[in-house]
């Protein structure tokens, strides 16, 4: 009979209890509220003993880490492949367990039989209360293994049958459903060869009716930037899980003896304090081990970016007039969109040719470059490196450098075809020309996008190599970075196509949606912030009409959307009236006044009464200030629109409250409310958090802002 042996993991306010059977894999047993360092987790084990029943197998078959066919479960499976038809349901058998410090579990693992190999490493972060998990799979046999997934599941308790999943589209990312837990499984899955649009790679659980500032939550998500696959299971035993792992093509991963994969990691963690609890962790791990130091550092910059000002449009002169204004308004960073380089007159020809186009800018970048920093602003390039138009040089010399399997025709996307990363003189010849550019001119920021899925994602051997690529991209990434710190990234791929925690670690910001509307923004900015910190979120202030929806918002509405992220414009600033330049300045200049308090302190969504009405803010980490936003995505239910509860402060201190209401987001009413008369006043965190407060009338598609600072 194999004996058990229990690890304890704990971090500031959570726990994480595993069994560790000596002929198995371990499995979580608790995961939730800090248990005592001291616990008895030997009573733990007993309490949740499973006990057999009849019509199943003898012995209960144990939801481990990685779920085994080999040992009767009948669920997803963890580890799924075989070795010449063989080793197909195999039984890995713990070798050596090993817990380092409080917060991290080391198991090597192995199957006799397969000579499969597994290292499981677990590591609750002892400051965010962040799980982040991943499992190294070594083929030590004699054949080739063929792998077909390899999965982590994370069993959670009956009480969280509730799940919030995340869907959408191009130009509107970030969708939510919730649902209950369904009797059998759900199944989300990526086959786009990126993060996509319409199936971003996390989950939430928590018990019946969660809100944002209450009920217990779970949130898991994969950080990865390709396939993946999403399995919530509950078992006919009433045993439920989530499973996260890559999606592979048939034959993608071939391990030959002495090979390894290793899984993207699996990042959840747990709140009792709601979703703001949730995110408020995912945040902080965000910002302490994912982003690159020196975002927490240098302030995030108001930018300008130029494609929907002028599109392929490159006329020196209007150019540098955008500069001016640009600089006039408060914008820090001035970025050149697509069309500087090639034969680029529309999306149809030039990509790969990476090389200024001198019929647009005669001599080179250097005249926009020296007229943006000369105006004390930062120079950014848009580039999309992993791509290539079939009019185009570089197509012509090396039509074999693209993804394709041979035979076939590979469908394009948007007039281009992928190229091959995975070899070497396609990669050497991407980082040449990057580097190049960089060298040359002053560049300090690339917007590096990535405008179509992958379909027939074959290598010169005709493989599936979607895995290969995605790595090549993070390799190519890092070359760059590596060879200039001084530069940032930031990840877009037709908007948020690829938006993860894996390519963070290689990127500094998202591109969160092509759709810049600001009623779409409001609602996607939302769901995003459960596991993404503002700072990394570029929103801007869309033209009006609007370029995607041909709606039409005041710019009042546009500026406060764009403030709650990494704040940039996107427009032809020299069309604007002087008014809406003075109006931009405004709210150019909260933004800079508040950025260190919005990219460092705590996101708190607000529960409202009227689903008409959305409200968020950021509170200092000491509770010394706080900015508050209330946007009306609708008409309101109701005239007036219910008090609103503000959260996060300190119940005993008194905080001088400020409103800033744009003029036209003003509704119908015959004088302002007293509040709004008086500019606002002094109030106790107490009763601004349980009374609240009322807010004006507002029309529908505005928003206002309110301002809190503590009066010690």
């Amino acid at each position: 009979m194999s004996s058990i042996h229990y690890h304890h993991l704990h971090s500031v306010r959570s726990s994480l209890v595993l069994s560790c059977p000596d002929d198995g894999l371990p499995a979580i047993i608790y995961w939730g509220a800090k248990l005592p360092e001291h616990t008895d987790t030997q009573a733990l084990g007993l309490l949740h003993s499973k006990p057999a029943h009849g019509g199943t197998l003898d012995n209960h078959p144990p939801l481990s880490l990685v779920p085994e066919a080999g040992r009767g479960f009948l669920g997803a499976a963890g580890l799924e492949g075989q070795a010449d038809r063989k080793h197909w349901a195999g039984q890995l058998q713990t070798q050596a367990i090993s817990q380092p410090n409080p917060g991290t579990l080391i198991c090597d693992a192995r199957d006799p039989v397969s000579g499969l190999a597994l290292n499981l490493t677990l590591t609750l972060d002892g400051a965010t209360d962040v799980l982040c998990a991943r499992g190294t799979l070594t083929n030590r046999g004699d054949s080739t293994f063929m792998l077909d997934r390899l999965g982590l599941s994370f069993p959670l308790p009956a009480r969280a049958d509730e799940l919030m999943t995340f869907h959408g589209r191009w130009i509107q990312e970030f969708l939510t459903e919730r649902k209950a837990w369904p009797k059998d499984r759900l199944v989300r899955e990526n086959r786009r060869g990126r993060t996509s649009h319409d199936s971003f790679p996390g989950i939430i659980a928590g018990v019946p009716g969660f809100q944002e500032t209450r009920g217990e939550v779970w949130g898991l998500h994969l950080a990865w930037s390709g396939n993946h696959q999403l399995v919530a299971e509950k078992t006919s035993l009433g045993e439920r899980h989530i499973q996260l792992g890559e999606w592979f093509y048939p034959g993608e991963i071939a391990l030959a003896p002495g090979d390894s994969y290793q899984t993207p990691e699996v990042i959840g963690t747990w709140s009792d304090q709601g979703l703001n609890g949730l995110s408020q962790g995912f945040h902080q791990y965000v910002r302490q081990q994912i982003l690159a130091p020196e975002i927490g550092q240098k302030p995030r910059p108001v930018h300008l970016n130029t494609w929907e000002g002028i599109y392929f449009d490159h006329q020196p002169e209007q150019l540098k007039a955008m500069v001016r204004e640009a600089a006039a308004v408060g914008v820090e960073r001035f970025i050149l969109d697509d069309g500087w380089f090639g034969k680029r007159d529309d999306d149809t020809s030039g990509l790969g040719d990476w090389f200024v186009d001198e019929s647009k800018h005669p001599g080179g970048l250097g005249y926009l470059v020296d007229a943006v920093t000369q105006a004390g602003m930062e120079f950014g390039l848009w580039f999309e490196p992993e791509m290539v138009n079939a009019d185009s040089d570089l197509y012509r010399a090396h039509p074999d450098w693209v993804l394709a399997v041979s035979g076939y025709d590979q469908p394009l996307g948007r007039h281009q075809y992928v190229l091959n990363l995975s070899r070497p003189e396609v990669s050497d010849y991407l980082f040449e020309r990057l580097d190049n550019l960089l060298r040359t001119y002053d560049i300090r920021y690339i917007k590096w996008d990535m405008n179509r899925d992958l379909t027939q994602p074959g290598n010169a051997a005709g493989q599936a190599s979607a895995h290969t690529q995605t790595l090549a991209v993070y390799a190519l990434l890092a070359r760059v970075r590596t060879a200039h710190p001084e530069v940032e990234i930031e990840s877009c791929a037709s908007g948020g196509g690829r938006v993860d925690m894996g390519i963070l670690r290689h990127t500094q910001r998202v591109w969160t949606s092509d759709c810049i509307d600001a009623l779409e923004r409001q609602r996607m900015q939302r769901s995003f912030s459960y596991f993404f910190p503002p700072e990394i979120n570029g929103s801007h202030i869309s033209a009006n009409p609007n370029h995607t929806t041909g709606r039409r918002h005041s710019l009042g509405f546009r500026l406060i959307t764009a403030l709650f992220g990494h704040m940039g414009l996107e427009l032809d600033v020299v069309s604007m009236t002087a008014a809406e330049k003075a109006q931009t300045r405004e709210l150019v200049d909260i933004y800079k006044r508040h950025r260190t308090l919005l990219h460092s302190g705590h996101t708190t969504r607000l529960d409202t009464a009227d689903e008409a009405l959305q409200a968020y803010g950021v509170v200092a980490a000491d509770r010394s200030k706080a900015l508050f936003a209330a946007a009306t995505l609708a008409l309101p239910k109701q005239m007036l629109l219910p008090p609103l509860q503000l959260s996060g402060l300190d119940s005993d201190r008194l905080y001088q409250l400020k409103l800033w209401l744009p003029p036209e987001a003003a509704g119908p009413s015959p004088a302002p409310s007293v509040l709004q008369a008086q500019r606002g006043g002094t109030f106790s965190g107490a009763l601004l958090m349980q009374a609240g407060l009322q807010l004006p009338v507002l029309n529908p598609e505005a928003a206002l802002l309110l301002e809190l600072e503590a009066r010690d």
